[in-house]
């Protein structure tokens, strides 16, 4: 009963540490129109910010990923907390515009420890017939959280003002690395394997197909707001709010996704949601009622939702537990990458003919990473052996 007690206080702590720690990513794209304003920064100086934040964010996953794989996970998380809450919060005191960017790009580093080994933990306290169910929770937890912060920040800034905003919200981040130093350290199973055996091939094909996806995803996120102001008819103080529906869908995603993915094919709810996924984006640059448009946004928010705990699930069955926070650095390092060169990629298509056409041209990730899963479907249908669930 002890035992589970303190399996249970690590779950609900990781969803908690989710909700806070995608906050803290999020936190530079909702300050940016911010700095725009009062430091007059321009598009490409702003573009050139979220990169290089994406990119150290990236890099550091891959880093903490490994370390996590031979040091405390839980000290590494609660370090990356107070590096975060330090850098977030010690904003309030700077006002030199170099330095604050210097302070939010620091603050990558800090965010970078978390979600690699986050993972690992869910990987390392359950088994595998309830892991879809407790990662769909996690996923439902971050973006609940995002959806919260999206929606109040706007109303915290005209209240307090964007320093002391910041400086608020670093707080619970000391709580939160207290947290996580106090639970127990767990006892590490180098010997756990994976519950299923699977060609290392097979898996740098799903990285290459996970990678595809993700570069469609974030094309489509990164425009949402200029999407929405342009073709929906948001004003632009408000066109952020298409971000809060994205996520919205999302967070129901997650929540169907901890009811079906451990009772379905993983590959198959990957493979049909990315597939729907590209259908819709071309329904959605087809369409010119506003309403029918946002809700068709959320709806791809869901298929977002329910994919990225399948994913995330297979990923769990088929690595050993030893080598669980090395998988998902280069996990956030595929996304990451992704991240970086999507906005840079799909806004020059934009430039060169139009917002719709680049949506529509996001469906070519999306297929290329539709036929990658279909092949990796088909000959890990041919090839894998299904192991008994051991106790890991």
């Amino acid at each position: 009963m002890s035992d589970k007690k303190s399996i249970n206080s690590k779950l609900k702590l990781n969803a908690l540490g989710n909700s806070y720690n995608i906050i803290y990513i999020f936190i530079l794209p909702f300050l940016l129109p911010l700095f725009r304003e009062q430091f007059h920064i321009n598009y490409v100086q702003s573009g050139l910010i979220l990169s290089i934040h994406v990119a150290l964010r990236s890099i550091f996953s891959l880093v903490f990923g490994y370390l996590g794989d031979q040091y405390d996970k839980r000290v590494i998380i609660a370090g990356g907390f107070v590096l975060s809450s330090i850098f977030l919060g010690g904003l309030i005191w700077v006002n030199n515009i170099n330095t604050i960017i210097t302070f939010l790009l620091l603050l990558a580093i800090g965010v970078s420890t978390f979600m690699p080994l986050a993972f690992a933990v869910i990987r390392e306290n359950t088994k595998a017939h309830q892991r879809g169910h407790y990662l769909g929770l996690f996923s439902a937890a971050g973006t609940g959280g995002l959806v919260i912060a999206s929606l109040l920040f706007g109303f915290f800034i005209r209240m307090w003002g964007w320093k002391i905003t910041c400086f608020l919200l670093s707080l619970p981040g000391y709580w939160l690395a207290h947290a996580y130093l106090k639970l127990k350290k767990g006892k590490k199973n180098h010997k756990a394997e994976a519950e299923r055996k699977i060609k290392k091939s097979y898996i740098y094909l799903f990285f290459a197909s996970m990678g595809f996806r993700s570069l469609g995803d974030w094309a489509i996120l990164s425009f949402l707001p200029i999407y929405a102001t342009e073709y929906i008819g948001l004003k632009p103080e408000i066109s952020a709010w298409i971000i809060t529906v994205n996520f919205t869908g999302e967070f129901l995603g997650n929540l169907i996704s901890s009811r079906i993915t451990d009772k379905n094919s993983l590959l198959i709810l990957a493979l049909s949601t990315t597939i729907a996924t590209t259908f819709l984006i071309i329904v959605i640059t087809l369409i010119a009622q506003p309403i029918i448009l946002v809700l068709l946004v959320g709806v791809l928010g869901i298929l977002q939702g329910i994919y990225f705990p399948s994913q995330n699930t297979w990923l769990t069955l088929i690595c050993p537990i030893n080598r669980q926070g090395k998988m998902f650095g280069r996990v956030s390092f595929v996304q990451g990458f992704s991240a970086t060169i999507a906005p840079i990629l799909y806004g020059w298509i934009a430039e060169q003919t139009s917002l719709i056409n680049a949506y529509r041209f996001t469906s070519v990730p999306l297929i290329i990473s539709f036929i990658l899963f279909g092949i990796i479907y088909i000959l890990e249908s041919r090839s894998t052996k299904v192991l008994p669930t051991r106790k890991v």
